[in-house]
């Protein structure tokens, strides 16, 4: 048999369907940004695609509702969004980003210290990622550990875009419950690790939560759940 002929193969994808947002001038500018906010390239172009498509849908719904990111890490994703806003001179409204800011790796509870090693991943410093989200007067980066760290959720207004990206399944969903209320109907909520290899605990803990909330959870290529 033939071997396919791919057109496209990263971010746990490979197809021969055009992808041809990854030449567009706006993705381009959108993933330099990440690039830059992380000191380097995660490739993952598909879950910069993802996000965009999820920012720019939330942004029609209220132009004055909160975008939530809960576990920024050095900003690469908020950055890519940001940027793609920023290319089209369009405005973006408040910004909240959750996360302790500190680069020590996590154990599935949240636990970070020392003694689980460092994750390239996240923050090397709150200082750090301040100065990258510094040029967006919008932005409010929130210090500390989840979900105590949203006790004063509300000032966080309505909400229509909500990331989720902790690497702890069940403090992911003790945030989702909290916050849940405040999101906006037909809110966007994007889950980063739904469906990752290796992520079965998150997907069955999503998949519980959707069905007491009656909703139900699209499964992308990247792993994403939407």
């Amino acid at each position: 048999s033939r071997s396919p002929k791919y057109t496209f193969q990263a971010d746990c994808m490979a197809t021969s369907n055009n992808f041809g947002f990854t030449q567009t001038s706006r993705f381009q500018f959108a993933e330099k940004r990440a690039i830059e906010a992380s000191g380097f390239d995660y490739r993952i172009p598909l879950r910069i695609h993802q996000v965009i498509w999820c920012a720019d849908y939330a942004s029609k719904l209220d132009p004055k509702a909160s975008w939530v990111e809960l576990g920024t890490g050095r900003g690469y994703l908020m950055s890519a969004i940001l940027g793609s806003f920023e290319y089209l001179n369009l405005e973006t409204p408040p910004v909240f980003l959750f996360d302790t800011f500190e680069s020590f790796a996590t154990d599935k509870k949240s636990a970070q210290t020392s003694n689980l090693g460092l994750n390239i991943y996240y923050a090397e410093s709150f200082e750090k990622v301040h100065n990258i989200f510094s040029r967006y007067s919008n932005v409010t980066l929130v210090k500390g550990k989840l979900p105590e760290s949203l006790h004063f959720k509300n000032s966080l207004g309505i909400i229509s875009f909500l990331h989720i990206d902790l690497n702890a399944p069940e403090i992911e969903i003790s945030c989702l419950r909290l916050l849940w209320e405040k999101i906006l109907p037909g809110g966007v909520l994007l889950i980063d690790d739904y469906a990752c290899s290796g992520f079965e605990y998150t997907y069955e803990l999503f998949n519980s939560i959707a069905r007491d909330l009656n909703i139900s959870i699209l499964t992308t290529a990247s792993g994403q759940g939407i």
